[in-house]
């Protein structure tokens, strides 16, 4: 069969042109150094390697996320273990205030350090991390304990929640990020009611209901001597009496002392001693009676006194007393506070202290400490001892409830920081598929581009050669 010139013609330039896109394809693979310049070099290939990228991405995002997540878990793990020192430091101060020797400058000293370090603790539960907030629960956005004076005393009140932000890692795991403001600084662990025990106030039959502290005035109102005038001893003119409700009171000529209750008897100064009119009175409850005994006539005398008074909670009205009631009602609207009282062992006036034990928020404990090292109450050492002992119960209960927190946030970032590396070992693999499928082999691509340069070279010297025939060539 003859091949006309038009066809030898058509298939070298076909040839060229096969040979160029053989050239160019092996040259775009060296310049990219891949292997799949275009979806149609190898559609199977191409579609994997989407198929591997969304894996890819899907595992980057992961892994990110994984790692803003751990830096808010570490964030409030290093909050928590601060907050631990603070309560190490403020347990310290505490036991110095406790101190029998200590003076009440000293005292006052101690109270400006725990003032100081719970403002400290208030900045470390308002401590962001970022733009979020900490301990807020899922409201990362606003400030979750909130400083503020109710009803005469300083409070701090939580405006965060109690949810959890959940991270989520893929195939439905979720992994939590927080724990509540109220788990770390105010964990309810409910342990009733307790007392001072200074007035002898005690619980009533009603459950009451409240958070925090409270004071409870309690004040004598007037005292009934009987018929102590008899013997010349009448009410001094000085001192505040604090005894409340009937109390013996016997004076022996032949000793010459004079005793209330079951307290100490104290001797009777002669009449022209200027101590003679004002000798004070204990009972072994710790009420005082203050008399002048500048008249005495020098004899016996046994008989009984009373005390009658009110009773207030924090800064609301006082109410005179029933001593024989065993419910009487307390309320202070300012804090929430319902107070069933049993008033039957009320023997002395004072300021009782009341504490919901268990549902005392940190920064409120430390307000209280403050209060009672500062001695506004005008108490004894001893006194000042019982209620700071009271207060550090709930100081060592926050103390234990900070590093439960600080644990269950470590074991979270543990738990974070494997699965990250597991992303991290997934990312590394699904690349090296991805470059499996999408890299060129350079030197597979570098022979394929010299035997396509040669290939082109040759068809290019044949076509040469062609386009060189004469007339003379089709004459033969």
């Amino acid at each position: 069969m003859r091949v006309s010139t038009n066809s030898l013609y058509r298939r070298l330039v076909a040839g060229i042109n096969v040979n160029t896109q053989r050239m160019v394809r092996a040259q775009e693979q060296v310049s990219s150094g891949r292997r799949l310049v275009r979806p149609s070099d190898d559609p199977s290939g191409t579609s994997r390697v989407l198929t591997l990228e969304r894996e890819l991405a899907d595992a980057g995002r992961v892994r990110k996320s994984i790692g803003l997540g751990r830096t808010f878990v570490d964030s409030a793990m290093s909050t928590l273990q601060e907050g631990s020192g603070l309560l190490a430091e403020a347990r310290s101060l505490m036991i110095q205030g406790m101190n029998g020797t200590v003076d009440p400058k000293s005292r006052t000293a101690i109270a400006d350090q725990i003032d100081l370090l719970r403002l400290e603790m208030l900045e470390l539960g308002n401590r962001k991390s970022a733009d979020r907030f900490l301990f807020a629960g899922s409201q990362t956005g606003d400030e979750p304990w909130i400083d503020q004076s109710v009803g005469g005393y300083k409070r701090v009140s939580y405006a965060g929640d109690e949810a959890t932000q959940d991270l989520r890692l893929g195939g439905g795991v979720t992994i939590g990020l927080n724990v509540p403001g109220t788990e770390a600084f105010a964990k309810v662990e409910p342990g009733g009611v307790t007392f001072s025990g200074l007035t002898g106030l005690a619980k009533g039959l009603t459950a009451s209901e409240g958070t925090a502290w409270e004071s409870i005035t309690i004040r004598n109102t007037g005292v009934d001597l009987g018929n102590l005038a008899s013997v010349g001893i009448t009410a001094a003119g000085s001192g505040s009496p604090t005894l409340l409700q009937t109390e013996d009171i016997v004076v022996d000529a032949a000793s010459g002392t004079i005793r209330l209750g079951n307290g100490p008897a104290v001797k009777l100064p002669a009449s022209s001693s200027p101590s003679s009119n004002s000798v004070k009175l204990t009972d072994e409850h710790g009420g005082q009676l203050v008399v002048d005994a500048s008249g005495w006539t020098g004899a016996d005398y046994s008989g009984s006194v009373s005390g009658t008074g009110t009773i207030q909670l924090g800064s609301t009205p006082a109410q005179a007393i029933d001593f024989t009631d065993g419910d009487f009602r307390l309320q202070n609207a300012a804090t929430g506070t319902v107070l069933h009282v049993d008033l039957s062992e009320v023997r002395r006036a004072g300021e009782e202290l009341m504490q919901f034990s268990g549902n005392v928020n940190v920064f409120d404990l430390l307000a209280g400490v403050s209060q009672d090292l500062r001695n506004s109450a005008g108490l004894t050492g001893s006194e000042i001892t019982d209620r700071l002992n009271i207060r550090l119960g709930e100081l060592d209960r926050h103390a234990d409830n900070l590093l439960v927190a600080d644990g269950v946030l470590g074991s979270r970032s543990k738990r974070l920081e494997d699965t990250e590396s597991r992303f991290g070992n997934a990312v590394v693999q699904i690349s090296g598929l991805i470059s499996s499928v999408q890299d060129a082999d350079y030197a597979e691509v570098v022979l394929d581009l010299r035997q396509a340069e040669s290939t082109l070279q040759l068809t290019q010297a044949t076509g040469t050669r062609l386009i060189q025939r004469t007339l003379l060539d089709f004459l033969r």
